[in-house]
């Protein structure tokens, strides 16, 4: 016969079993629509370490259900650089960072699309310009990337090319960003669960520049002491300078005209729409984007300055994004040789800082997480181009 002491103490082990089980499943607890994303399969799983509790717009995805790289680069090359960068710049930030693998595109199917024939994915218009193999490649792998964001029922996803870069405060940059998009679309959302709200289609983070005015009703404009001097930001896209503005201010606004797709964020409403606008033409990707935003096809709202921008690596099998039609066409290696030889008489020509003997720099990120990656906050350089590099390259 069991005493009332012994009872007493396995009622104790019980109840210190349930409230173990308790505290388990809390701090394993991931908000219902959060990080879902069954149908990536990645490369890389992530960079980075995410705090399951933190949904704010400055957590590791900076308030997105997910971050997602778009990237063919193969990362078994000798001469790779993007991903590496893209996952240091990742780990020294705590950003959690997707990259899935590209689906294999035949010649046939890659013809189809030069020719502006009807693709399973879309259809090119007949009478509009004929992408280049790099284009129609790169518009692939976007429309491919939003098919996926459709099919996993992904709520909001931060859509990165892998050249990009950013600030190495970039989890406080978005912070403002999140609450002036929240305030300019009157969002309806619950901020605890979308930072962003969910009423637009489009927010262009990462650009090569946008067409923007002084403050209004629909710009909010906000002190940021991580965006550079205006005499050193670019508005590298229309050669425009920012200085128009104050010293250190960025504006969250409705996009005027932005161009290139470094760094985009969309709903899963706005996946769907840009997915069937862009699918409509053979113009490049970030064009037909653009194209959209501009008509109001699309609703699209924009940060400036952007606080992503792509790293340019200067030399040989290491072109930046826009640089990928020629990467792809080169017919022959001598051109290829010449572009070396020349990056690398600019790297050492040049102050700044130098990848694998090859000069590097970013536009408009006053510390580049890619160059600061193993560096600490004490320690931080800036990764600017110089004045030759600055009147030589648009982006």
């Amino acid at each position: 016969m069991l005493s009332y002491a012994s009872s007493f103490k396995r009622y104790d082990v019980l109840i210190l079993f349930f409230i173990l089980i308790l505290i388990w499943q809390i701090a394993h607890f991931i908000p219902p629509g959060s990080y879902n994303l069954p149908n990536f399969q990645d490369i890389v799983i992530h960079a980075g370490h995410r705090d399951p509790v933190d949904l704010s717009a400055g957590n590791a995805t900076l308030g997105f259900q997910a971050i997602i790289s778009v990237s063919a680069e193969n990362r078994n090359d000798a001469h790779a650089w993007r991903q590496e960068g893209l996952i240091k710049a990742a780990n020294r930030t705590g950003i959690i960072v997707h990259i899935p693998p590209q689906r294999d595109v035949t010649f046939k199917e890659l013809k189809d699309l030069r020719d502006g024939k009807v693709d399973s994915n879309g259809s090119f218009d007949e009478e509009s310009a004929h992408p280049s193999e790099g284009q129609a490649l790169a518009w692939l792998a976007h429309i491919n990337t939003l098919k996926n964001i459709i099919d996993s029922n992904t709520t909001t996803a931060l859509i990165v090319e892998d050249d990009v870069d950013w600030d190495t405060s970039i989890r406080s940059e978005t912070l403002p960003i999140a609450s002036a998009v929240r305030i300019l679309t009157n969002a309806s959302s619950p901020p605890d669960l979308y930072p962003y709200g969910t009423d637009w289609d489009v927010l262009w983070l990462g650009h090569c520049g946008d067409i923007y005015g002084t403050a209004s009703p629909s710009s909010i404009q906000f002190s940021d002491p991580t965006v550079l001097p205006t005499n050193v930001l670019r508005n590298v896209w229309i050669g425009a300078t920012y200085e128009a503005f104050p010293n250190h201010t960025r504006n969250v606004h409705y996009a005027g005209g932005p161009m290139c797709s470094f760094a985009y964020a969309v709903t899963l409403h706005g996946a769907k729409k840009l997915k069937q606008w862009a699918s409509t033409t053979g113009e490049a990707f970030d064009v037909k984007m653009h194209r959209g935003c501009v008509d109001g096809a699309l609703t699209c709202l924009t940060a400036t300055p952007e606080v992503m921008h792509h790293q340019r690596m200067l030399g040989a099998q290491s072109l930046s994004s826009d640089d990928m039609a020629r990467e792809y066409e080169a017919e022959d290696s001598e051109q290829r040789n010449q572009d070396a030889r020349a990056g690398r008489e600019k790297a050492l020509a040049g102050s700044g800082v130098t990848l694998g003997g090859h000069r590097v720099f970013t536009y408009n990120i006053m510390h580049s997480a890619r160059c600061n990656w193993d560096r600490g906050d004490d320690e931080l350089m800036q990764c600017l181009p110089n004045k030759e590099e600055w009147e030589q390259f648009q982006t």
